[in-house]
């Protein structure tokens, strides 16, 4: 049988074989296929290309096998046997693809054939070829014809095939920018290697170049060739000439002659000088200078070598110095280039000097140093090549010896006068005076002789007598030895001094220097008596060494010193005490026991028998208890002889009958001095008592947010043993959710998410060493929530108890001092009830120092006291911290947190230092930290968050909110507070401005009233006042305020210490009445340490220093108004000053004055009006005509000054700043150390503006005050009939007020936006004036929007710009710059306000004669800088032609105008000069106060480029535009949904944004809402009050929504009127509902569902905490509110009494303030609350505006009223 033998077929793939199993045809041998096919890449050898299999008979012989065809080249092999296929050689398929070969199998005679294909694969192994590899062409410069075009063609060759010889061309080189056609000059087409010309090209520099090479690449892929191409440019005559620097200077002598050189100038042409005349140049000169007696030109110029000479002859420097003339350099094709060139006229000397006066007269001090100048005798000389040499004439006068005259360095020309020798007035020839001769010369040292260039005047010098003699003392030193007991007012010694000065007869004045004399013991009289005022102690200093001071009264005074040492001996005055030990233990139940042996000591000398031996007994006046239970015995020879005492214990002791044991021993020395001390015996503790149950209240304060575990302290049982704690063991009697037990130690623990309430807990406690078990523990905890603001807003209290007495319940009183102090805060309080407080951490460690016995203080306790929404907690406090340590018992010894902590000062004349060193000041924050802090007094405890006073040095900034968000404190007066995207917006009422809505007035009413000192029974008189936070403990403080009063004696600020006193209050009234001031919390950084404390009066003088030599020193300022003048006390710590500006004119005249205080560096200046001399909101008058003579103000009027003694630097009262009178009387002047004694009447008038260090005080209702109201009636607009309109303000005094628009307003009723004007690259406007600005006073406002952060905003300047005033940006900073030349110029910048964000920004600059103030915006705080130094010029007088710029400013420079501090790519409107409007071009070219000079680079509008172009945002994001910025967001009144999936419409209405009861609708495409404002208000938040009654003010948004309403409501009747005949068909069939005996039975309610939606009344909203209206008299617009209930299920019978029941409670709860939550007939448990909320009207109108349709009231008697305007719309729709 024949049998088939398959041989596998392999055909390999690269390195595989593929193998062959099919088998095809028959007989005895056969292939398997009759056709093989197989790939291979072209240079590969592959050795087992195919194998090759046949199908045999079992009978046939082998096989062999052998290619018949195809093999011509011999490429393939086979083996014969095997019939493997191979290569013999590389295939390569650019000669042939493909290889047909024949392969015969034969087996005897028998054969077969196959035919195998070879397909050969193309590799890419041939690289491109460029057949040239440099071309060149050339073209015209600057064509730019039918761009983009071919200018030659490359191309390539590649020796590959099919997609390896494809090939792609692309260029890199000159004027190409990688990956982008944009912006290049050349490009390749990919295929064709076309190159092209995309932009016209320059040849010329700078910018261009004469041939251009560029590199053109050819790829195929793998393998790339390069050609290189060169573009020549053909000139054409494109450049103008031009010179190098467009302004050349040259310099030639004067009396040159005709023909001399001045200077060569030489242009450049960029063409090419080798194309025809392109470059070729000639010179000529045009405005050439003209010789006025010939009518010559004076210069001459070479046409083609550019020289300049000189044309006339002799050119006289002194006529002319100067000449400018202009060069024009022409090139062939006809173009020009110009240039300046400034020709100086050097000088000779042919000009006399001369002194520009005759005769000098001198006031010259003695004490002038040789090189001072005592004068400058200036020179007049038309000559500057001057060789001045200056001379005192020999024996020309007396005392011309003793002078000499040296010729200045450095400014206008003159000699110096300065002394030879020393004067001195003391001696009698000098105190007569000088006169001598003085002389000049220009040519030079040894031409005295040519007296035509000699000159001479006069000086005469008188001599001023100086403070230059320190007294001297007739004996400096003294030496006494005085026994310690001496007695006080002993007569020491006498020291006295004289003074030369003055002839002899300067007084002199004693003192101590307090360094040597810190005790304050010893005094000296005018006279020089030292006496002994204290007492001396030799344990104390056995010694002293007295500086007696002796000074004169110049200024500053001279001062000498003697000394007087003193030796003190020792009196037997001290008796001994105990040395050790002080305090010992004793376990109690112990026998009878040695427990100490006491040493003794003794302060005064042994030597002289003032010390041992020492005796001791126990004191036989002991308590009983101590003699039963204590021995003690007197060991003579004890302690080396000195004695000792032997204490024993005689019976067993038990410490729950004391803890301690006080033992008194009585104790003496040698010199029989005895006195009694105590040693202290604590009886340790044994368990030896049994327990028995208590119960423990534990009261703590958790914070939101927190995570950490709460303490609440350990489990409590009634226990007399107190050192068992380890014996006991605790169980839960009912586990509580949220607490947690430690079953060792009894420590209780709370989670911080435990809600707010009372708990009540129950434990077993056991223990066995006493065999109990099941001992019952209840614990009772009340937990009350606080904010973190809450916690760092606290009043820190010290109290003088220890912190357990401080927690723990008084039996007696049933509650602990905490919980009194608590209740009584809450009387003082508007809504006191979250009154809260705690104990501080370091109270602990105190009481823990105080145990251990290493603390001899008494006892204190620091509590925090938090009072949520309350503003102004630390000052109530204070205020009434006298009845606040009447309720709690024990002593308030401190208020607030110490922001400076100063050791006690050696000298109070040297500067006070705090406790770290501060020089600059210091600052106090608190910061919330992690932990709690409790107190366990066992039947009580107290929990707390931890609180940390953080201080530093440096003068604390204010600091921004920690949220900044919106929060119930963030809007200040009752603002509504709208967060946005960065932020917050606050809308704030009427009288409040700025983004917190501050009060910046207030009014006094000056009234007073009388009170009683409650400790003293003393009555004094008080009146109007209010308080402000304390001013800020820094070492420059610069304070102002602005005052409106008819007054002329007034308190206006103070700050210092006075009586605490409580106010008098009225019969019935509580003790709140008297005093307002409750409103919001605020970060309380710095607080009054202590309570108020003594105060002071004032000295009359001008300036006055005092200096007391008793009492500590008593900071203080206050500033008052005597006369109608300013007056000002100040003492930093080393002495008081006075300032009295008693020359001044009286403020006190009806019209708005400021005054600034300031002091820095040791110095106090007190300025009014900025020295302007009138008030500040008056309009300066106008001058059109020549402006007149100006001259400063006197300085002495309106300025005082004074340096502070002592070298004190920080005001630390720590006590608030008192504003228009004082809360309490003010103490002794003469223990305060202040000059005298003075009643200070309150202020009658308004206050505004009341600036600490560039932060405004709020000055609204939140300030505790009395008889002041925010606000200024008598200065507002409204009250004297003027309505200003939404966009104007009221400016001005009482009759002169006016309106005045706001910035970008303008018109009669400033209702027409201003124009403003958009700046663009090299822009700039002149502007001419029609008025003439005051010398002394400029300002300049204008609003402006850029994200430029450089470049000049508007500048005022003189006459060639010598002086200016110029509001500008640097480096992102509004600067504002004052120069007065030859002086450098002054910047003041607002460093920290971002001003270059794109938005819109006021800005105000104001200058009064050297003094600047810069504010932005609101003005406040970072928006504000001001520099009142007055020094110097003060007069600037702008130049009403060309002084005014707005943008850059403009510099012609030849024919073109270059601008420097360039402003663009920014707008600027609303431009104010001096308070008056000026035009800006193009859209306003002339007003009434001025015109437009000329502009450049100005368009109307503040348009900017889209920025939104090719920006994508991912969805649903989408890009919005900020104005030249933009960003990826919502867009305006938009907001992501809480799935970010989506943007949806912000309802801002939900922020409640409408005031005073107004009503908000949002805009349905969510672009913001509008206000429907009640009858009274108007505005767009409904915030301007109405003048008269006028009816609903609605905008026209709010309009439409009500008439679309009105249809539904016409809807709405119909469908009313059908649903009340059902109900009364229902009431129908409940009426006849009756007993047989004829009497009604109390039926069944007969309960209906409402086929109609049922209505019910809600309450309006409220206006600013009040009721808008109420039902029976609305007092907003007839506008209310229906809501529609689709829940609720009524009633229709209801008992009557039920009824009436109901109907007293909706009264009551209107009169409160809440809604009533059930209907008429019936309660629905779905009645939302009736508040102003969108969300309580979800279901109005399918999605309708909410709150815009009338209330309706249904009954069971089924009648509907309609209230307000909506009856007049139902009667109308239905008419």
């Amino acid at each position: 049988m024949a049998v088939n033998v398959l041989v596998p077929l392999l055909i390999p793939l690269g390195e595989q074989l593929t193998n062959v199993t099919q088998l095809v045809g028959r007989g005895p041998v056969e292939f398997a296929r009759s056709e093989y096919i197989v790939e291979v890449e072209e240079n590969t050898r592959i050795p087992n290309l195919l194998q090759l299999s046949v199908r045999v008979q079992p009978q046939v012989s082998a096989v062999k096998f052998k290619i018949t065809e195809g093999n011509e080249r011999g490429a393939f092999r086979i083996d014969p046997s095997t019939g493997r296929l191979a290569l013999t050689s590389t295939l390569d398929y650019e000669q042939q693809q493909q290889h047909e070969l024949v392969v015969e199998a034969r087996a005897g005679e028998a054969t077969s054939e196959t035919r195998v294909v070879v397909r050969v694969q193309d590799q890419n192994d041939h690289a491109p070829v460029f057949i040239r590899t440099l071309h060149e062409t050339q073209i015209t410069e600057e064509d730019d014809r039918h761009l983009p075009k071919v200018i030659l063609t490359v191309k390539a060759t590649d020796g590959d095939e099919g997609e390896h010889g494809r090939l792609r061309y692309s260029v890199t080189g000159d004027g190409i920018i990688p990956n982008t056609t944009i912006g290049s000059s050349f490009a390749v087409h990919p295929t064709s290697g076309a190159v092209l010309l995309l932009r016209p090209l320059d040849r010329d520099p700078p910018n261009g170049q004469a041939q251009w090479k560029i590199r053109v690449a050819a790829e195929d892929g793998e393998w790339s060739a390069f050609t290189d191409v060169l573009v020549n440019l053909k000139d054409i005559n494109d450049n103008a000439p031009f010179f190098a620097s467009p302004t050349l200077r040259a310099a030639i002598s004067e009396n040159t002659p005709k023909g001399s050189s001045v200077i060569k100038v030489e242009a450049t042409d960029h063409d090419d000088p080798r194309e025809g005349q392109n470059a070729q140049l000639t010179y000529s000169l045009e405005k050439n200078v003209i010789d006025e007696s010939s009518g010559s030109p004076i210069l001459t110029i070479h046409t083609r070598t550019g020289l300049i000479t000189t044309a006339l002859c002799c050119l006289d420097r002194e006529k002319t110095p100067q000449y400018e003339i202009q060069v024009v350099a022409t090139d062939g094709g006809g173009l020009k280039g110009t240039g300046t060139v400034v020709v100086d006229v050097e000088d000779v000397n042919d000009v006399p000097p001369r002194f520009s006066r005759p005769e000098w007269t001198l006031d010259v001090s003695e004490n002038q140093h040789p090189d001072d100048v005592l004068a400058t005798l200036t020179v007049v000389d038309q000559d500057v090549t001057n060789n001045f040499t200056f001379r005192v004439v020999p024996e020309s006068g007396d005392g011309w010896d003793m002078f000499r005259v040296e010729k200045r360095r450095v400014g206008a020309p003159g000699g110096d006068l300065r002394l030879a020798t020393p004067l001195d007035y003391e001696k009698p020839e000098h105190r007569e005076g000088f006169r001598f001769r003085v002389e000049v010369t220009d040519a030079g040292e040894g031409s005295w002789d040519d007296r035509y260039h000699v000159d001479g005047a006069w000086v005469n010098l008188r001599l001023v007598d100086e403070n230059d003699n320190t007294p001297i003392f007739h004996a400096d030193h003294a030496h006494l030895t005085l026994p310690e007991d001496t007695p006080s007012g002993t007569h020491l010694t006498t020291f006295t001094a004289q003074d030369l000065d003055g002839g002899g007869r300067s007084k002199i004045k004693y003192s101590i220097a307090p360094s040597s004399d810190p005790g304050g013991i010893f005094g000296v009289t005018e006279e020089g008596e030292v006496r002994l005022v204290g007492n001396l102690d030799r344990e104390t200093a056995s010694a002293h060494m007295v500086v007696v001071m002796a000074a004169d009264t110049g200024v500053p005074p001279r001062t000498a010193t003697a000394t007087l040492t003193i030796k003190v001996t020792d009196v037997n005055d001290n008796p001994p005490f105990l040395a050790d030990p002080q305090e010992v233990q004793v376990v109690e139940n112990t026998e009878a026991q040695l427990v100490a042996t006491v040493t003794l000591s003794d302060p005064d000398n042994w030597r002289q028998g003032h010390g041992p031996p020492f005796t001791l007994s126990l004191d036989p006046h002991a308590p009983p208890l101590v003699e039963a239970s204590v021995r003690v015995v007197h060991d003579k020879k004890g302690d080396e002889g000195r004695g000792v005492g032997l204490v024993y214990t005689v019976r067993a002791l038990d410490r729950e009958e004391g803890r301690l044991m006080l033992v008194p021993l009585v104790v003496g020395d040698a010199g029989r001095r005895s006195a009694t001390v105590t040693l202290t015996l604590h009886v340790a503790d044994l368990n030896d008592n049994p327990m028995t149950p208590a119960a423990k209240a534990v009261t703590v304060h958790t914070v939101k947010g927190q995570r950490k575990m709460v303490p609440l302290g350990r489990v409590y049982v009634q226990d007399p043993d107190d050192w068992d704690a380890a014996a006991k063991t605790y169980t839960w009697r009912h586990p509580q959710k949220g607490f947690f037990l430690d079953t060792t130690n009894g420590h209780l623990t709370m989670s911080a998410s435990t809600p707010d309430g009372r708990y009540e807990l129950g434990f077993l406690v056991n223990d066995l060493s006493q065999g109990q078990v099941g001992v019952e523990a209840n614990v009772t905890v009340e937990v009350r929530s606080l904010s973190a603001l809450d916690v760092t807003s606290a009043t820190y209290l010290t109290l003088a108890a220890d912190p357990y007495r401080t927690v723990r319940t008084d039996l007696q009183i049933g509650s602990s001092l905490l919980q009194r102090l608590t209740a009584a805060s809450r009387t003082w309080i508007e809504n006191g009830l979250g009154v809260m407080a705690w104990v501080d951490e370091t109270s602990l460690t105190e009481e823990e120092e105080q145990g251990a016995g290493r603390s001899r203080t008494p006892p204190t306790t620091n509590v925090w006291v938090a009072a949520p929404g309350v503003y102004n907690l630390r000052h109530l406090l204070l205020y009434h911290r006298h009845k606040l340590a009447e309720a709690l018992g024990v002593a308030v010894q401190g208020v607030g947190v110490t922001t400076c902590q100063e050791a006690p000062r050696e000298d109070p004349h040297q500067p006070s230092l705090g406790s770290r060193g501060c020089t600059s000041g210091c600052w106090a924050s608190t910061e919330m930290g992690q932990n709690f802090v409790v107190v366990d007094a066992n039947v009580s405890s107290v929990v707390g968050p931890q609180v940390t006073v953080r201080r530093g040095c440096g003068c604390a900034a204010s600091l921004p909110l920690e949220d900044p968000g919106c929060t119930p404190h963030t809007c200040l007066n009752g603002g509504r507070c709208i967060p946005l995207e960065n932020g917050f917006r606050c809308i704030c009422p009427y009288g409040t401005s700025g983004p917190r809505c501050k009060a910046l007035s207030r009014s006094f009413d000056g009234g007073e009233s009388v009170a009683v000192n409650q400790d003293s029974g003393e009555s004094w008189s008080t009146g109007s006042w209010a308080w402000a936070p304390s001013i800020p403990a820094c070492a420059q403080v610069h304070m102002s305020l602005e005052v409106l009063t008819a007054s002329q004696d007034a308190i206006l600020l103070y700050s210092g210490s006075s009586h605490t006193m409580e106010l008098p209050r009225k019969k019935n009234d509580s003790d709140s009445s008297s005093v307002s001031g409750e409103g919001e919390m605020r970060k309380n950084t710095t607080s009054d340490e202590a309570a108020i404390r003594e105060d002071s009066k004032e000295e009359h003088a001008t300036v006055s220093e005092v200096r007391g030599t008793q009492g500590t020193p008593s900071e203080v300022v206050a500033l008052e108004l005597r006369g109608g003048r300013p007056f000002l006390l100040l003492d930093l710590g080393g002495g008081s000053v006075t300032i009295a500006l008693n020359s001044s004119y009286s403020i006190a005249d009806n019209t708005w004055h400021r005054i600034d205080v300031i002091w820095k560096d040791e110095l106090v200046e007190m300025i009014v009006d900025l020295c302007s001399g009138d008030s500040v909101d008056h309009i300066p008058a106008l001058h059109t005509g020549t402006p007149p003579t100006s001259l400063p103000p006197d300085a002495h009027i309106c300025r005082g000054a004074a340096r502070l003694p002592g070298g004190a630097r920080i005001l630390n009262t720590g006590q608030p700043l008192q504003v228009g009178g004082l809360a309490h009387p003010l103490p002794d002047h003469v223990s305060e150390r202040w000059p005298e004694s003075r009643s200070l009447p309150s202020f009658r008038g308004c206050l505004r503006n009341l600036r600490i260090n560039r932060e405004l005080v709020d000055l609204g209702g939140a300030m505790l005050a009395r008889g002041s109201t925010p606000g200024c009636p008598e200065a507002q607009c409204l009250t004297s009939g003027l309505i200003c309109g939404p966009h104007g303000r009221c400016r001005g005094s009482p009759g002169w007020l006016r309106c005045e628009c706001q910035p970008g307003w303008t018109g009669d009723d400033c209702a027409k936006p201003t124009t403003p004007t958009s700046f663009l690259v090299n822009s700039y406007v002149k502007l001419a004036l029609s008025f003439t600005p005051l010398g002394y006073t400029t300002s300049l406002a204008l609003r402006f929007r850029t994200r430029k952060r450089r470049g000049q905003l508007v500048a005022v300047s003189s006459q060639h710009g010598q002086d200016r005033l110029a509001l500008q940006l640097v480096e992102g900073q509004l600067c504002v710059l004052l120069q007065f030349r030859p002086d450098p110029a002054r910047s003041l910048c607002l460093s920290q306000a971002q001003v270059t964000d794109g938005q819109w920004h006021t800005v105000a600059a104001i200058r009064q004669g050297s003094a600047t103030l810069v504010m932005v915006d609101d003005g406040d705080g970072d928006h504000y800088n001001a520099s009142v130094s007055l020094e110097g010029r003060q007069l600037l007088h702008v130049d009403t032609q060309d002084g005014v710029h707005v943008g850059g400013a403009p510099e012609l420079v030849g024919v073109t105008v270059k601008i420097h501090e360039d402003y663009y790519e920014g707008c600027i409107d609303d431009l104010r000069v001096s308070g008056r409007s000026v035009p800006l071009p193009p859209a306003v070219n002339t007003s009434a106060w001025g015109q437009v000079g000329g502009f450049q680079g100005v368009e109307a509008g503040c348009d900017a480029p889209p920025s939104c172009a090719n920006v994508t945002c991912s969805p649903p994001l989408a890009c919005v535009d900020t104005w030249r910025a933009h960003y990826c967001g919502c867009g305006e009144g938009r907001v992501l949904s809480p799935s970010k999936a989506t943007c949806e419409n912000e309802d801002l209405c939900v922020w409640r944004p409408c005031l005073n009861g107004g009503s908000c609708f949002s805009q349905p495409s969510g672009a913001g809402y509008t206000c429907a404002c009640a009858s009274g208000f108007s505005g767009t938040h409904c915030h301007l009050p109405d003048v008269g009654k006028t009816p609903l003010k609605i905008s026209l948004g709010a309009l439409v929504a009500i008439l679309v309403w009105c249809v539904f409501l016409l809807l709405l009747v119909c469908a009313f009127l059908l649903h009340q005949h059902h109900k009364r068909s229902a009431l129908r069939k409940c009426g006849e509902l009756k007993n047989d005996s004829g009497k009604e039975q109390p039926a069944t309610p007969c309960i209906h569902t409402p086929n109609l939606l049922e209505l019910q009344l809600l309450q309006p909203p409220r206006a600013n905490g009040q009721p808008a209206w109420t039902s029976k008299n609305p007092s907003i617009a007839d506008v209310d509110v229906l809501q529609v209930d689709a829940t609720s299920i009524s009633s229709c019978l209801e008992e009557p009494e039920q009824r009436s029941l109901h109907n007293s409670d909706v009264g009551k709860k209107e009169l409160n303030g809440d809604t009533p939550k059930s209907g008429v007939c019936g309660s629905s448990s779905g009645t939302p609350n009736a508040r102003d909320d969108l969300r309580n009207y979800a279901y109005e109108g399918e999605g309708s505006s909410p709150g815009s349709l009338s209330s309706c009231l249904e009954s069971c008697s089924g009648s509907a009223k309609f209230l307000g305007g909506f009856r007049e719309v139902a009667h109308m729709l239905e008419s």
